[in-house]
């Protein structure tokens, strides 16, 4: 009976390094965050927080005639008390009128402001723009093509009753259908389970920009050159001692992009954000950070620039060893398998495919953000992709 050759043996080493690293990344992490969450919670989240804060919400803008005017109808429908709440429109240089509906809304609503930024800044230039501007303790930022179910306010500052929280992400409610739809709600209601299990101890590792909330006076500034908001915000909180925390009950539903080349556009240039700010706010993985660490190594710095690299990797690492390991066989074709169905999922839309679908796509977008940031080919203004109406 012959050896296994040497290079053999390493490329089997490396497939089972590489397996791990994944299993641990997207199984093993979220269960066991889940489980110590369980341990420690002591009850239910806060429900309400009294009394109520007065609240600005700001909503960035670029080009966004079709949905400003139901986003400030939908956000003015909320069951928050009209005297605690105004509405900040942060128009960044539109060219399509967007500016004009607003004036309209403020006559009619004295609580409908509109600041107008001429020159095109990028949203990280209209957020600070919007904060400047805010006059609620606390700021919420929501995207002008999402709209937020009944509740999402209250439950969204609910958790500022703690005075060390500083930050609170909602969550998307994506509508779509097929693999491109169904995979990206699957991959929201996954994401949700696991920021709500972070949020219990303050450790949540990026927000939605669907909807999410700031302690106006904990607010830091976006600095230059910072293009995911979402991500960054929370991560300079955690930098500087805040708790970062999570409300499933402040809900943005939202259409997914109409066309998968525009969805894999917006996942590469979200990508991007992630790389920067990671490297940007490497310091957040020193072991004595302790939860952040691990929740910013592990759901953030593995899954967005480690694991996306690592699956080639494994490919071809189980790939040279299967003509001698049976088992590295079953892992080679289990891994062909799924990558013929994420390319199914893509060209037939079809609903049966949807998680393949997903993960391929958030992964090769991993791939090709990580790519455009350290190539320095990815700009701070933001693009906008085709999106249906959200009803």
């Amino acid at each position: 009976m012959g050896t296994t050759p040497p290079h053999r043996r390493i490329s089997s080493a490396v497939a089972v390094g590489s397996l791990a690293a994944v299993a641990y990344t997207h199984v093993g992490y979220p269960l066991a965050m889940r489980f110590a969450a369980r341990r420690r919670a002591g009850g239910p989240p806060p429900l309400s927080i009294a009394p109520l804060p007065t609240v600005t919400v700001v909503v960035p803008a670029f080009n966004e005639r079709r949905f400003i005017g139901q986003k400030i109808a939908d956000t003015l429908a909320q069951d928050y008390p009209a005297e605690l709440l105004d509405v900040l429109v942060v128009d960044d240089g539109s060219e399509d009128g967007t500016a004009d509906v607003v004036r309209a809304a403020a006559q009619e609503f004295p609580c409908v402001r509109l600041v107008q930024q001429e020159t095109r800044g990028g949203k990280s230039s209209a957020l600070n723009r919007g904060v400047r501007e805010a006059t609620g303790e606390v700021v919420v930022f929501t995207d002008a093509n999402g709209s937020l179910l009944p509740g999402s306010l209250r439950a969204v500052v609910a958790p500022f009753e703690d005075p060390r929280t500083a930050v609170v992400s909602g969550t998307k409610k994506p509508v779509g259908s097929g693999a491109h739809g169904d995979g990206e709600s699957a991959y929201w209601r996954l994401e949700s389970g696991l920021k709500a299990a972070e949020s219990v101890f303050g450790v949540v590792v990026g927000a939605d920009g669907g909807i999410f909330a700031v302690r106006r006076e904990a607010y830091e500034p976006i600095p230059p050159g910072v293009y995911a908001d979402d991500y960054w915000i929370p991560l300079a909180a955690l930098d500087r001692g805040y708790r970062v925390a999570h409300a499933p009950d402040a809900c943005a539903v939202e259409a997914v992009s109409l066309t998968k080349r525009d969805d894999f556009e917006r996942r590469a240039r979200i990508s991007a954000g992630i790389w920067h700010g990671s490297l940007a706010k490497l310091s957040l993985a020193d072991p004595r950070r302790g939860w952040v660490a691990l929740a910013f190594v592990s759901h953030r710095c593995l899954r967005t620039g480690v694991v996306p690299v690592l699956l080639p990797v494994l490919l071809g690492a189980s790939g040279r060893a299967a003509a001698r390991h049976p088992g590295m066989r079953a892992l080679w074709w289990a891994q062909v398998a799924c990558w013929a169905a994420a390319a199914g999922g893509a060209t037939t839309n079809s609903k049966a495919l949807a998680i393949p679908y997903q993960f391929a796509l958030t992964n090769v977008a991993a791939l090709r953000g990580g790519f455009r940031q350290l190539s320095g080919r990815q700009t701070g203004l933001w693009k906008r992709t085709s999106r249906g109406r959200w009803t």
